[in-house]
């Protein structure tokens, strides 16, 4: 995509290109975030699901299953158009060291 345009005497910025060449890197980072981050919750959920489902999940596991599946609920609902103007939701284990 072209940022610059002629006056019909130089080479200027074309200011609506730029925004739109910004906006649309800035959705495709969103898109890459987000399929990142999903990616991340489903590899934490199966397991943990897979303990519940075979009735060996402990405690601690069913109370993560519910955190790791409502974040994924949370990602569902992002709308990375609106990007870069996204506020992402914290992993359930984001504060763990």
């Amino acid at each position: 995509s072209f940022i610059y345009t002629w006056n019909g005497k130089e080479w200027v910025t074309d200011k609506a290109a730029q925004h739109k060449a910004e906006v649309q890197a800035a959705q495709q980072a969103a898109k890459q975030e987000l399929a990142s981050r999903l990616t991340v919750a489903n590899a934490r959920i199966q397991p943990l699901q897979d303990a519940a489902d075979l009735d060996m999940a402990t405690e601690a596991e069913r109370a993560q299953l519910v955190a790791w599946k409502k974040y994924r609920v949370l990602l569902n609902r992002i709308d990375v158009s609106t990007a870069p103007d996204i506020a992402w939701p914290e992993a359930p284990d984001s504060g763990r060291q």
